[in-house]
């Protein structure tokens, strides 16, 4: 059968569905999914049939420097729901898919589904937050009220011509974000998940969606890792990795220190430009992470939902430092489950010093309560079912969609 999948161009949003459309493609489904053409390649090697977007690509760079507001995510999301929706309304008109699949903040793919009465299903890849009651503190309010005032006017206004547009059906729910379905894949674990009553019997916790196979990889110097020492993950992901200041701050804390490090310090950080090395570090660009995690004693995250998911499903207690307020609510949770300690969590967010991350380091090292809580939740994740059984709820939707009304 023919699947639609829509998404943004994050790679927090995209490689959660790849091992997804894999299955899905194994199983004899025809997928086509939509994003900007920098992510081609790995969509690709999913199985998937690519399709970029209509010009001018909605890009992973806008998104990224819109990603510390989340005000500004959604005005930019409204801003593209505008543009691409008449676009994906012909697209689909001409495809005649038998499901569509959208990512959660991929509003136009929610809107297109919801006008054409096409079955869907919602692709969550961070928390459902709404509801969650005690995650934000008043510092966050105060900061997340300062950021929302500007934006006000552009997701009021935008979200008025949508409904002048297309009719008040545009917006079925009574919130935004997250854009949802009848059908709703999670890919964490509802024990890992913060309570909230918005959560019913739709949204399915199907836990993260890990398959090496269908992942980036690189040529690794794998021999480099020494045995006997503890080996430690650093890296702040693919938006926040122009920290040079924090890895210089790494290097001069953790020199002297017994353990091995690893710092994946992104692909657009020139090294040479980050001073001297310590001989207990070794940095890339680009470490496939999936298969370091494994092999690691902590990982040193910033906290993104993608991050967090994928350490603990490997057992690999966790130093987070946040660089905004989503990632922030992500490390809270991880520290409430006692896999993770927490720096930095006040805005402006990612602030620490060397002491605080030294001593945070071998906390996690030595008391070994927070790999039995990171083990404990990775359990949860493999208990889920993973994408195997992301892919037999999608099949359920499908099949319902075959029969007859």
């Amino acid at each position: 059968m023919k699947i639609i999948f829509l998404n943004v161009p994050g790679h927090g949003h995209v490689n959660p569905t790849l091992a997804l459309v894999s299955e899905l493609n194994r199983r004899g489904h025809h997928v086509i999914y939509y994003n900007n053409t920098e992510f081609e390649p790995q969509i690709t090697k999913s199985g998937a049939e690519f399709r970029p977007y209509p010009e001018p690509q909605p890009t992973a760079n806008e998104l990224g420097q819109l990603a510390s507001s989340l005000p500004q995510v959604s005005v930019w999301v409204l801003g593209q729901s505008q543009r691409l929706l008449p676009w994906l309304l012909e697209e689909l008109h001409q495809e005649q898919p038998d499901l569509v699949v959208f990512d959660a903040i991929c509003l136009w793919g929610m809107q297109a589904a919801q006008l054409l009465t096409i079955p869907s299903v919602a692709s969550i890849t961070t928390f459902v937050a709404e509801g969650v009651k005690g995650m934000i503190n008043l510092r966050d309010g105060l900061a997340l009220v300062g950021q929302a005032l500007p934006a006000l006017p552009g997701i009021i206004g935008k979200r008025r011509q949508l409904v002048r547009t297309y009719g008040p059906d545009i917006f079925p729910y009574s919130q935004i974000f997250p854009a949802i379905s009848n059908t709703n894949l999670v890919y964490t674990s509802r024990e890992f998940q913060p309570e909230t009553d918005f959560i019913d019997e739709s949204f399915h916790f199907v836990g993260p969606s890990i398959n090496t196979a269908v992942r980036e990889t690189s040529d690794f110097p794998w021999h480099l890792l020494e045995d006997g020492r503890s080996h430690i993950y650093l890296s702040l992901g693919t938006i926040y990795h122009n920290k040079a200041a924090f890895y210089q701050m790494a290097f001069n804390t953790f020199a002297d220190h017994p353990a091995q490090f690893v710092l994946s310090a992104g692909r657009m950080t020139d090294i040479t430009t980050l001073g001297p090395i310590p001989d207990n570090f070794i940095v890339r660009n680009f470490v496939p992470q999936l298969e370091l995690l494994p092999r690691v004693d902590a990982f040193i995250t910033h906290g993104g939902m993608n991050s967090i998911n994928e350490g603990l499903y490997f057992g690999v207690p966790l130093v987070v430092v946040p660089q905004q307020m989503e990632q922030t609510l992500n490390a809270r949770q991880a520290a409430k489950v006692g896999a993770a300690i927490v720096l930095g969590d006040r805005p402006p967010y990612g602030r620490t010093t060397a002491t605080a991350l030294h001593h945070a380091l071998d906390e996690v090292l030595t008391d070994d309560s927070y790999r039995q809580n990171a083990a404990r939740i990775g359990q949860s994740f493999r208990d889920a079912g993973g994408y195997e059984q992301a892919a037999d709820i999608v099949t359920a939707v499908l099949d319902t969609a075959k029969q007859p009304a």
